[in-house]
């Protein structure tokens, strides 16, 4: 956005991130497991997905607006796919896919999804909704195994808040990357991985659900070591020494 503001209208600008508010934090083993044992939405899984590694089940989270911003139709095809791999990779866990928020086109892509079901091609995967709190939201992602932004950004220049949300709470992300400002958010291999299309993020699951599950560790310590920086630290490091109120 420096950069647009410079080359377009000659402003000189230092860009300030967002960061986190102080609700998004990681979770100890247990505070995660008494969260899914009380969310409903995760309830009868809540077993498994505590056994960590070894668990038969991945819970992913994707928080989205519902909007044409957020082809969500990239998700589902690639769930599809990854339930129909399952079937023959044995190593490969099952995933519980929550979906967050409201919004214009949530019906339509929930028809989608029954449609699936009734067609046989999620028998791998589980898809569910949720209209949180945002403490329980928090939470959510605290407990989550992997996050999935679809966030588009139709200007190149803007940056999801949801995965700065995600780094907050120490989740690593799964992104569309196909816009410049991405690498500005995540770093990719160190905190996670962006992607341009559906075959893309297949590919993304299988290497960190099973082929190379090795590398989610990795990006979750990247993840935690982001949630460490919060707002007064961004603060302090551009307006503060501007203003000269820190040295």
């Amino acid at each position: 956005m420096a950069r647009v503001l410079k080359e377009k209208y000659g402003i000189t600008t230092r860009p300030l991130h967002d960061r986190p508010s102080t609700i998004f934090k990681p979770l100890d083993s247990d505070e995660r497991s008494a969260f899914l044992s009380r969310l409903v939405e995760t309830a009868q899984y809540a077993k498994d997905l505590s056994k960590g590694p070894k668990s038969p089940w991945r819970l992913l989270v994707s928080p989205t607006s519902w909007t044409a911003d957020e082809d969500f139709t990239v998700l589902l095809d690639a769930l599809v796919s990854y339930s129909s791999l399952v079937t023959s990779k044995t190593q490969l866990p099952k995933i519980l896919a929550i979906i967050t928020g409201k919004g214009p086109f949530k019906e339509h892509y929930l028809s989608k999804i029954r449609a699936l079901n009734q067609d046989k091609k999620l028998l791998n995967v589980v898809i569910l909704t949720a209209w949180l709190t945002p403490e329980d939201y928090a939470l959510l992602l605290g407990s989550a195994d992997l996050g999935v932004s679809l966030h588009t950004s139709s200007s190149g220049v803007d940056l999801p808040m949801k995965v700065v949300d995600m780094f907050g709470a120490g989740l690593p992300v799964v992104g569309w990357c196909k816009f410049e400002a991405w690498p500005e958010l995540v770093k990719e291999g160190v905190n996670g991985r962006g992607f341009q299309n559906t075959e893309e993020l297949l590919h993304l699951l299988v290497d960190l659900f099973a082929e190379r599950e090795a590398d989610l560790p990795n990006l979750k310590k990247g993840a935690l070591k982001e949630s460490s920086y919060r707002w007064d630290d961004e603060w302090d490091g551009v307006a503060g020494k501007l203003f000269k109120l820190v040295k």
